[in-house]
């Protein structure tokens, strides 16, 4: 195999526009006019004075130039461009004689004529790989890619003094100086050919060459694939949430929860160190990055598998009645809707015969933005408030569709929309500024009874389009023929919304004569008590630890997720839902291993953990693959933090009420973690009083069918208005009360 190829036929050319922008000079410049005519004076003597000359040679990376990823031994092709020095000294005479335009223009230009012989190179390169049957896998050029010294390895391999008069300083740098070198790396696969120059990996950020070439990312998700382009500066998760992909962000895409891994098939990807945080050596090596974190400087193949919530558990409603798909004495149809923090739910009702037809669920895909309303807003204020509003409108727009579909009803006889969601999710929905809502005094735009058209309060932007798509539009496919009238139930205040309104309406506190409490344990902590004639309604950060979120193994209610445990012996028994391989723990297997780890004293009663599982946790169950999922101090504290706020609320909104629990008729636990809870076991942590565990009566989406019943009832908006101007908001911020009661039921005991 011949080793040398010199390149022949490099012929100089010049790009005006490139040089002049070069030197930052451009129409509108001052100088412009003085500039270009200095240019098209010198042009032809600075290309007489270029004397091109190039070589490629094959050889192998020695140990003195080896890189992490390229070790010694490694094939290469060395290859070298020079113009000569005949341009660097018109340059220098012009410094010298202070004439300084032109001496930048004369460096400007030659610095362009060894950027036009690449061409060329990449022709000859092409060709000698042909010959050889090989390819390049990678470029790498001195000092980012490889150390300096790899140019003194090419200068004495290529024999550039005898054959050309290029010299070589004791710093590795070429004499003369216009002259670039760079180290291929060479594959068996002819195929591959990635020799270019990459912007998007060179330092040197304010090059006026600079050209950020587009990044393509392939994605996997089980079967199916698709190929995004990439922003410059755009993490991978921002695109991935850009065009229409779910993934779990509990934490907002901050790096903290671990929660939003992708697993990199094809391509580098640097290794951060909130990576190192959240996997292992060896996940790491195989590929395993955050993908909040993941900055894409080239193309990539990446898969999903982990924390896939495409198939979460999600509650609707929970009464007896049976749903009927179709119902001919109907003439028109209404949808009742729950957004949920976590989930969203969606039942269509006939107008007349206000049977409930059918039901759809969903995932809130603004997860991908955080767990809990505190990181929506955040992100709102941080500019993604279009984001979040498109997202959740489509989501809603597509549950409009799929029930007409499935129920097989045309679009143009769906005549109310009811939506019933807390006042960060109203807010989100309807565009408004979310600046207010997480700053004390927390004052929010509006939280009245809000009607509107279809067009207004769900039309949107398609995922991966820019440009505004209303529902008159008919090229977009979730718009056919509807004109329904959308209504947003009103809230109490900013941390109390309209889900939990409804869920006093669906609950009949507008017509108790009885004080009962209503406890919503979804991801937010809310809670009301009271009649027909006064309610105390508070709110409690107790965060979404009882939605999976923040603990080191948890998710959503989604197949696989441990949802039941017992402790024997310090070994764990786990059902996980649906009976899947299980894949991390969800919230009422969060509940479930705190009580089993106190009773079995694995847990003392200030929540610190047994020192045998203090630094690794304690082991429930392992994964598919071999990892094991384990229950850590940080989890202890998490859901002692939850449950301490949950329980001092409810003890603080009955004191202030001034009854004793026996008074209390009953107590409604709503949302979807508290239908499915083990009340027992939750008072045995702490969560709920023991005094009142006889009188607990879980009743679901409480919020949806409150939804519901306002569609259904005609005095609903008047019953809704009663029950905001009866009901007084606890804060619990400044509560010295709720203070002492959070300290107290911080324990265990």
């Amino acid at each position: 195999m011949e080793n040398f190829y010199e390149i022949d036929h490099l012929v100089p050319k010049l790009d005006k526009a490139a040089v002049l922008k070069a030197m930052d000079c451009y129409e509108d410049s001052p100088v412009y006019e003085e500039v270009a005519d200095e240019y098209e004076e010198i042009r032809d003597d600075m290309l007489g004075l270029a004397e091109p000359v190039g070589i490629l040679g094959f050889g192998i990376l020695p140990k003195s130039i080896e890189t992490k990823k390229y070790k010694a031994g490694t094939p290469v092709i060395y290859a070298v461009l020079s113009i000569g020095d005949g341009i660097r000294k018109c340059s220098t005479n012009a410094f010298h004689e202070g004439d300084y335009v032109k001496g930048m223009l004369c460096d400007a230009i030659a610095d362009d004529i060894l950027f036009s012989l690449e061409g060329r190179m990449m022709e000859k390169l092409k060709e000698v790989c042909a010959e050889h049957k090989m390819g390049i896998l990678q470029r790498l050029e001195a000092p980012h890619d490889i150390s300096m010294e790899s140019q003194h390895i090419a200068w004495k391999h290529l024999e550039l003094e005898k054959r050309f008069g290029i010299g070589i300083s004791s710093g590795f740098m070429f004499d003369p100086v216009k002259t670039s070198c760079q180290v291929f790396i060479l594959t068996e696969d002819e195929n591959v050919f990635k020799a270019h120059h990459d912007c998007r990996k060179c330092p040197n950020i304010h090059c006026k060459m600079r050209n950020i070439p587009k990044t393509e990312v392939e994605v996997i998700r089980g079967t199916k694939k698709r190929r995004i382009v990439m922003k410059e500066g755009e993490f991978l998760m921002d695109a991935l949430v850009r065009e229409g992909f779910y993934l779990s962000a509990p934490c907002g895409g901050k790096g903290r929860c671990g929660k939003c891994g992708v697993q990199v098939l094809e391509g580098d990807a640097f290794i951060t160190q909130e990576d190192k945080k959240a996997f292992s050596r060896e996940q790491l090596e195989a590929g395993w990055r955050l993908s909040c974190r993941l900055y894409p400087t080239e193309d990539l193949k990446v898969a999903f598998t982990l924390n896939d919530e495409s198939e979460f558990e999600i509650l609707g409603d929970t009464d007896d009645e049976e749903e009927n798909r179709s119902s001919e004495t109907d003439s028109g149809y209404e949808i009742a809707t729950d957004i949920g923090t976590t989930t969203i739910a969606m039942e269509l009702l006939g107008c007349d015969s206000g049977k409930r037809l059918h039901t759809v669920t969903f995932i809130n895909e603004q997860r991908a933005y955080g767990a809990d309303v505190i990181s929506r807003i955040q992100a709102s204020v941080d500019g993604k408030k279009e984001e979040l509003k498109n997202c959740i409108r489509q989501i809603l727009r597509r549950g409009i569709r799929q029930l007409a579909i499935e129920a097989q009803i045309p679009m143009e006889k769906i005549k109310r929309i009811s939506i019933a969601g807390n006042t960060t999710m109203g807010h989100l929905l309807m565009g408004y500024d979310c600046d207010t809502l997480g700053v004390y005094p927390f004052t929010p735009v509006n939280i009245d009874l809000i009607k509107g058209s279809y067009e207004e309060i769900l039309g949107g932007t398609e995922p991966g389009t820019e440009e505004h798509v209303t529902y008159s539009d008919s090229t977009d496919p979730d718009h056919t023929d509807c004109s329904a009238e959308v209504n947003l139930l009103p809230g109490i205040s900013t941390y109390v919304g309209g889900d939990i309104v409804s869920g006093l309406y669906a609950c009949g506190f507008d017509r108790s004569e009885e004080v009962c409490l209503l406890v919503d344990l979804g991801t937010n902590g809310e809670m009301a008590i009271g009649n027909k004639d006064r309610i105390l309604v508070t709110s409690t950060a107790a965060g979404p630890a009882f939605e999976g979120g923040n603990i080191t193994w948890g998710t959503g209610s989604v197949a696989g997720a441990i949802c039941s445990v017992e402790i024997h012996d310090k070994k764990a028994s786990v059902k996980t839902i649906l009976n899947q391989p299980p894949v991390g723990i969800c919230g009422t297997g969060v509940v479930e291993t705190v009580m089993e780890l106190v009773k079995n004293e694995l847990v003392e009663d200030s929540g610190l953990l047994d020192e045998d599982y203090f630094d690794d946790g304690f082991p429930l169950a392992e994964t598919e693959d071999g990892r094991t999922i384990a229950f850590t101090r940080k989890d202890v504290r998490e859901i002692q933090l939850a449950k301490a706020a949950v329980r001092a609320g409810a003890e603080t909104l009955i004191l202030r009420y001034g009854i004793s629990k026996d008074q209390i008729a009953k107590v409604y636990l709503a949302g979807g973690f508290g239908y499915k809870l083990n009340k027992n076991k939750a008072i045995a942590i702490g969560l709920l009083p023991p005094e009142l565990g006889d009188r607990i009566e879980a009743v679901g989406n409480s919020s949806l069918a409150g939804a519901a019943g306002y569609l259904r009832d005609p005095e609903g908006e008047s019953k809704l208005k009663h029950l905001v101007e009866i009901s007084e908001e606890v804060s619990l911020s400044t509560d010295k009360d709720f203070n002492e009661f959070y300290m107290d039921y911080m324990m265990f005991d």
